[in-house]
C-alpha cells in the first residue's frame, strides 16, 4: 500500500497514484490513511475515477460545452444553484433568492463565507472573499466574444443589454471586467439579473458551466492558459494535468460547506481522474482495485454482468459480480446523429429523414448494445426521464426502409445515387463506435449509401462541430438542468449565431425552422407549466419529422462502485459530485 495522504510534492503524489492504478495497491483498498470523523466517516482518500472521453478541450467555464469537462468543473467551482440528488434544486453560492412577480427580474443573496482557492494569482497567493462582483464579472465573461465563449447563447436576447453589450465587445469598446446592463451589483453579497421577457427555465440554467463563477486575477494572471488552470471556490483545487492521460485535484482545506454532522466539505483528501478511452481496459482497472467506480459497463460483457429485464426493466447484478454496489437510473441524456442542415445533401429534410426512418433502433438497443439503453429512441429528443414532462404523445419517424427510400427518391437520390463520399464522423467512445458501424450497414443495406466513420478525438470533435466542418456525427446531449427546454436548444433558431461563418452552439446542426422556434420561444414565455410543456411538446413532434437529428437511443445509466465507497449517489444526469464522498473502511 502506498500512503501519500503525508506527502505535500505534487510530483511525489502524481507518481504515487500511478503506482496505485497499476502496481503494488492492494486490490480493493483505498490510496490513503484515513481518519475518524463526525457520524461514524472517515475523511481522507483519493478516490480514483476515469473518464473514458478522454482529457476535456478546457476548463474555462464559459468555454464549457461536453458534460466531461463540466463534470471536472463541478468539483472545481461552485455555481449560484445546484441539484440535489433528485435534481431539485438547491442554493451553493446563493443563499436565497427572490423572483419579481412579472418573471423578469431575479435577486439573489449571496454567501459571505466563500473564499477562492489559495493561487499565485493572488498578490499574498490566499484567495480572497468572493463578492457579487465576482459572480457579475463571471456571467460578462459568457457575454464577451474576446473569451470564445461558447455560453452566449444563455443571455442572448434574454438578459436586457446582453446582445449590445456582445457587441461592445467584440469592437473593443467595452471594458475587460464589464457585464451586461440588465446585471446590477447591489452590494458585495447582492445582484439582480433582469430579462427581456419571461424565461421559466432561466434559473435552471444558472447550474450550467458558465455559472461557475471565476476571479478576475485568475483570468488576467493565466491568460489564455487560464483554460487549463482553473481558479474558482469549489471543495477541490486543480493541481495537475497531464494532457490525455491523467489529472489530479486536491482538497480545498478552507472550503466554506459542511456536512450535516458537521464535518468540513470535502472529505476526500484527492481526486485521481484517469483517461483511459476503452471501456474493456477501464473495467479491468476496477476489477482489480486500481478505481473505485467504473461508469459505464462494456457491451460485450454487459449480460454477464448485469441481468436487465426485457418485461419489466428490473436491473440485479449477477452473483459473480455481487461485492459491488451496482447503481442504475434512467439518463436524461439521448444518443443521435446530427445533420449539417445548411449544406447538400442534408439541408433537404427528406434526405434527413430517409436516413432516420432506415435505423433499426430497435435492433440496436438489444443486438448491438445488449439491452443496456433505457429504450430506442422513437419520440423526440427529450428522453422519457421527468415525470411532469410527458413524452408519449410525441410520434417519432421509426423504421420504415421503403418510406425511407421514398423519401430519398423524392429528394433526387433514387437508389442513392449522387450521395457517395459521406463520411460519419465520431469521438472514441466504444459504443458510439458500435453504432456508427450498425448505421453503415443499416444505410447500405436500406439505402444504398456508402457512408465512411471518421473518428475525431474529443478534444477537437465538439469545437469541429461547432464550426460546421462535418456534414453528420455521432454523438450524445446530456441535459443541462430538468426541463425539456434543455433539449430544444438543440434546435432553437433563436440560439444560431448571426455570422453565419462563426462556431453554433448548442445549435450545431444549424436548424433554422420559424414554427418550432417559435413555439420553444411560447414555451420558455409561459409560467403555467402544464401549457409551457404543451409548447414544447408540439414543437419536438415538428421537429421529429424534420429530422435535423437521427435519434438512436435513450440512455440507462450503470455505474459500479467499489464496496468501500459512500455519499455518492446516481443521478439523471449522472453528476460527479465527490464532495460528500468518502471511504467506509
Amino acid at each position: 500500500m502506498v500512503y501519500i495522504a503525508l506527502m505535500k510534492n505534487t510530483k511525489l503524489i502524481f507518481l504515487a497514484l500511478l503506482v496505485g492504478l497499476g502496481f503494488g495497491c492492494r486490490p480493493g483498498l483505498p490510496s490513503h490513511l484515513l481518519r475518524d470523523a463526525e457520524g461514524g466517516k472517515r475523511l481522507g482518500g483519493t478516490f480514483r475515477l476515469n473518464m473514458l472521453r478522454g482529457s476535456p478541450n478546457g476548463l474555462d467555464p464559459v468555454r464549457i460545452s461536453s458534460k466531461l469537462a463540466d463534470d471536472i468543473a463541478l468539483n472545481i467551482f461552485d455555481r449560484l444553484i445546484t441539484f440535489d440528488s433528485t435534481l431539485g434544486v438547491i442554493g451553493e453560492l446563493a443563499r436565497t433568492w427572490d423572483i419579481s412577480p412579472d418573471g423578469r427580474t431575479y435577486t439573489f443573496h449571496l454567501r459571505t463565507d466563500v473564499r477562492f482557492h489559495d493561487d499565485v494569482c493572488f498578490s499574498n497567493a490566499q484567495g480572497r472573499l468572493m463578492k457579487a462582483s465576482d459572480v457579475a464579472y463571471s456571467f460578462g465573461r459568457a457575454c464577451d466574444p474576446r473569451t470564445n465563449t461558447v455560453s452566449f447563447w444563455a443571455f442572448q436576447n434574454r438578459v436586457v443589454g446582453a446582445v449590445r453589450y456582445f457587441d461592445a465587445c467584440k469592437a473593443g469598446t467595452s471594458s475587460l471586467r464589464g457585464w451586461p446592463d440588465g446585471i446590477s451589483v447591489l452590494d458585495d453579497s447582492t445582484f439582480s439579473i433582469q430579462l427581456e421577457a419571461p424565461f421559466a427555465p432561466f434559473l435552471l440554467t444558472l447550474a450550467n458551466g458558465f455559472g461557475c463563477v471565476v476571479p478576475h486575477e485568475a483570468v488576467e494572471h493565466y491568460g489564455e492558459n487560464f483554460n487549463r488552470h482553473p481558479v474558482g471556490t469549489g471543495p477541490f483545487r486543480f493541481d495537475h494535468w497531464e494532457e490525455d492521460r491523467s489529472m489530479i485535484l486536491v482538497r480545498n482545506p478552507k472550503y466554506w460547506q459542511r456536512d450535516a454532522t458537521g464535518n468540513q466539505l470535502p472529505l476526500l483528501d484527492t481526486v485521481f481522474i484517469s483517461f483511459i478511452k476503452d471501456d474493456n481496459v477501464q473495467f479491468l482497472s476496477f476489477q482489480q482495485g486500481d478505481l473505485d467506480e467504473c461508469f459505464t459497463i462494456p457491451t460485450e460483457i454487459f449480460p454477464s454482468i448485469i441481468n436487465r429485464s426485457l418485461t419489466d426493466g428490473s436491473v440485479r447484478m449477477h452473483e459473480k459480480f455481487s461485492q459491488y454496489q451496482l447503481q442504475a437510473t434512467p439518463a436524461w441524456c439521448t444518443w443521435f446523429v446530427d445533420f449539417l442542415c445548411t449544406q447538400k445533401p442534408f439541408r433537404d429534410d427528406r434526405v434527413r429523414r430517409a436516413f432516420a426512418l432506415s435505423i433499426d433502433r430497435h435492433r440496436i438497443v438489444r443486438y448491438v448494445l445488449a439491452n443496456a439503453p433505457a429504450a430506442p429512441a422513437e419520440g423526440g429528443i427529450t428522453p422519457p426521464v421527468l415525470p411532469s414532462y410527458q413524452t408519449k404523445s410525441i410520434v417519432g419517424l421509426g423504421f420504415d426502409p421503403a418510406r425511407a427510400r421514398a423519401e430519398l427518391a423524392a429528394a433526387g437520390y433514387q437508389d442513392g445515387k449522387g450521395l457517395e463520399g459521406l463520411v460519419l464522423t465520431i469521438y472514441p467512445e466504444p459504443r458510439l463506435k458500435q453504432c456508427a458501424e450498425a448505421l453503415q450497414e443499416m444505410w447500405q443495406e436500406h439505402l444504398n449509401v456508402d457512408v465512411r466513420i471518421e473518428i475525431v478525438q474529443f478534444a477537437q470533435f465538439l469545437s469541429m462541430a461547432e464550426e460546421g466542418k462535418f456534414l453528420m456525427w455521432g454523438t450524445r446531449w446530456y441535459g443541462d438542468y430538468p426541463d425539456a427546454e434543455t433539449f430544444l436548444t438543440l434546435f432553437n433558431g433563436d440560439l444560431l449565431p448571426r455570422d453565419p461563418n462563426a462556431a453554433s452552439y448548442p445549435n450545431s446542426s444549424r436548424i433554422n425552422d420559424s414554427l418550432a422556434t417559435s413555439l420553444i420561444r411560447l414555451g420558455v414565455n409561459e409560467p403555467r407549466v402544464e401549457k409551457r410543456h404543451a409548447y414544447y411538446a408540439e414543437a419536438e413532434a415538428r421537429l421529429a419529422h424534420m429530422a435535423p437529428s437521427a435519434l438512436l437511443f435513450y440512455e440507462m445509466h450503470y455505474r459500479l462502485l467499489q464496496p468501500y465507497v459512500r455519499g455518492y449517489p446516481l443521478d439523471p444526469m449522472a453528476r460527479i459530485v465527490l464532495k460528500h464522498m468518502w471511504f467506509a473502511w
